[in-house]
Formats: structure tokens, sequence, C-alpha cells
């Protein structure tokens, strides 16, 4: 970014802390979840593989466990858990811009184990239909994810679990390229025969997709009534990272519409492994959605999309994904749910061999259910069931959930 973007950071960083409103909010939860890994398959174990070793860490076997924390990512106790501070100027410049700015962090409940990676951390200036911010951003396109998903920040979630929107790498199965280089297949375990997969598995996505913030970002939006319109810029010469968002958002009563885009140029920083047949350092994501209250306590939303980046059969090609959801609200209950389809467009040579030497493909059916008990207006506890079924059996999951999530 340039040293004007930079000064003006600065500039407002100074004041507003001694001259602003300041709000303090977050939301803490905890749960335990029963979960059951591609069907107890016993070929399979947790874990990463080694070279001529084998395993070089192993885990129990993939029949039905508890967890409630879990290395790999899955079950997601770090996940709703935040401190965020919100501060705005107590009087407005000429030409009514307020500064504003925001500081978000996160933490454990498992073992309290101190505050995780810092989500947003920006400035910037806002009136009633312009804004401009720059730091860590929430990403428009991460951000959207809240929209279509009534299980979002819980175990039972769309994003990152199969099937539902793009995200981290998911249920990554450990494998090789063939001699010739034109085929990849499962490595096993030279002593016992298994294969070791991890079932959640971060990559840096720069928050172009919906499991990352955006750092070192722009952000300009416009609102006029209910349409919001805004670009959020990434720029880094020394990291050879270049991207950005761009949303439209149309709201009213009942109605939202939204129509997102992510761009993301790598570079030299491939996030696919597996050498030149992988090679993409350009990704394109794009989603449409919209959701309507039906009647007071029911809303439906329904969202298609179209993703490069992070999709769930870690390809460079990507696929498509729709999902529709519902929430139905009847009193002191909520009933919500999702159901998700992904359909590939991974290469006949990029797919998996298993273990038996079979071709596998990856298109993937996902749902999930659940209630929740709003004790009172801030806190409420729930309980649910999540299950993905994949053409690629290494990916399939089921998940039984429950828990407490307090918001301040």
């Amino acid at each position: 970014m340039n040293k004007e973007v930079l000064s003006l950071a600065i500039a407002l960083a100074i004041p507003i802390t001694t001259h602003a409103d300041i709000k303090l909010y977050g939301q803490i939860g905890a749960e335990a979840a029963s979960v059951e890994y591609a069907g107890g398959d016993e070929d399979l174990v947790r874990g990463k593989m080694g070279s001529s070793l084998g395993f070089t860490e192993t885990d129990d076997d993939m029949d039905r466990q508890i967890l409630t924390e879990d290395r790999y990512g899955n079950i997601l106790n770090d996940g709703p858990n935040l401190i965020g501070l919100d501060f705005e100027l107590d009087k407005k410049l000429p030409g009514g811009l307020i500064p504003h700015a925001r500081y978000r962090t996160t933490f454990h409940t498992t073992n309290n184990s101190g505050l995780g990676p810092g989500l947003e951390a920006w400035v910037g200036l806002k009136n009633d239909t312009f804004q401009i911010k720059y730091g860590k951003l929430r990403g428009a396109y991460r951000n959207a994810k809240g929209l279509i998903d009534p299980w979002i920040y819980t175990s039972m979630q769309a994003r990152g679990s199969g099937g539902g929107m793009s995200g981290g790498r998911y249920n990554e199965v450990h494998w090789n390229w063939n001699a010739t280089g034109d085929r990849r297949s499962v490595v096993k375990d030279p002593i016992t025969g298994k294969v070791g997969i991890n079932p959640g598995y971060g990559i840096n996505t720069s928050g172009l997709v919906h499991s990352s913030d955006i750092p070192g970002a722009l952000e300009m939006g416009v609102k006029f009534g209910g349409v919001n319109a805004r670009v959020q810029i990434m720029g880094d010469d020394n990291a050879d990272k270049r991207g950005g968002n761009a949303e439209l958002k149309y709201t009213n009563d009942k109605l939202i519409v939204w129509l997102l885009g992510a761009y993301l140029d790598q570079g030299d920083n491939q996030i696919s492994p597996g050498g030149a047949a992988w090679n993409n350092d350009k990704f394109y994501n794009w989603k449409i959605g919209a959701s309507y209250k039906v009647i007071p306590g029911l809303k439906l939303a329904l969202q298609y999309e179209d993703g490069e980046l992070g999709a769930f059969d870690n390809n460079p090609d990507g696929g498509q994904y729709i999902i529709g959801s519902f929430d139905y609200r009847i009193q002191k209950i909520t009933l919500a749910g999702w159901v998700a389809g992904y359909l590939s467009d991974i290469e006949e040579n990029l797919r998996l061999t298993d273990i038996n030497g079979e071709v596998l493909d990856e298109d993937a059916l996902s749902w999930s259910l659940g209630a929740k008990y709003h004790i009172t207006e801030y806190a409420h506890i729930f309980a649910g069931y999540r299950q993905t079924d994949s053409d690629n059996d290494y990916r399939d999951e089921n998940v039984f959930s429950a828990g407490m999530l307090y918001k301040f």
C-alpha cells in the first residue's frame, strides 16, 4: 500500500483512543462432539506420513471418537470465541466523516491457552453513504458465510466440513505422484498398510474464501438505501501476493441478495502441492445467493458458488457448490439445517487412486440438522448432527455435536 494510506492510518489511530466511544463485545462457547471419519474405515488413521519410515505421528483409528479439542481443526472450541473493541470518534469531521476503528482476537475454551490469532485490526473513515478502511479486514467473501449457514461457529457448520462452501483442505489424504507423473495415489504405511489423513487442514488463502481474514488490505464502500457495494484490495509486492474481494448486496425487511467475487494472484507462492501439474498462481471465486423471511420466524436461503480457491477436493480446477438452508424459531426453540452439494471439476489425472487401485471421484453431498434452546437473549444451548458423503470415501464424515454459546 502507498505511503498516503499508511499516513492516514497512523493519523487516525492517535486521537481515536482518547476521544472515542469504545464498545467491548464478544462471544464465548464450548462444545463436545462424537465424530466418525470415513465410516470407521479400518484402512485409515489420523496422522502425518514421513518418508521411508512411514507415520511420524499417529492417532486413533477412524472409529467413532469423543472430541473436545481437535488439533486438526474440525472441533471448533477456538472458533466462536472472540473479544472485540470498536472505537468511534464522538464528533464528526468536516463532510460528516467519522473516524472509527476495530480490534478483534480469538481465545480457546478447551485449555484456556491464551489469546489466539488476531482477527480484524483496522482504522477508517465513514459517513452515511461512504466508508474507507485500512488494516487486517474481515473479508467480504468470508463475512457472507453467516447469511447462508445457520450453524456457523459450531462443528455442524458448512465451512471447512466439506460440500458446503470453499475453505481449507478437508480430510487431506497423503498421496504421491506415480513414476510417470500422470497419476496420484494414496500413500500407505509400509508396516500397517494404513493411509493417513488430516481431517481439517488450514491453508493460507489470504481471506479470500471462508476461513481467514485479509492482511494489509484497503476497503472502499458506498451505501444507497438498501444497496451496499464495496471493494477490498490487497497488494504486497514483497510477499508476491495480490488480490481482493468485491461485493454487491441488497437488503430490505424480508430479503437479502448478495453477489461476491474473489481474486488471488499467488505469484511464486503455490498453495497447491504436487508439482507442475498442480501449478495455478491465479484463482477466481464467485458466488450469488439470497435469503428470504417467509414469515417472522422462518428464514430460507440459497447460494451458488464457483470456486477455484479452497475447493473441497483441493484441486486448482475447483468446483461448484450449491447450498440451501432454513432457520425456524418458535418462541425459545430454533430448528435449523442446511443441505449442500459439491460438483468437482477435477481432471482425470488428478483424481486419487485408493489402496485398491480404484480411481475416486470427488462429488459430495453434505447436510446438517439441529436445534437451539434460547436461555436468554444472549445465551443458548444447541445440539445437532452433520454428515458428509463423498464419491471419495476418504472424505466421508458424520458428527454429533452439543454445546453452549454466550454473547456479550
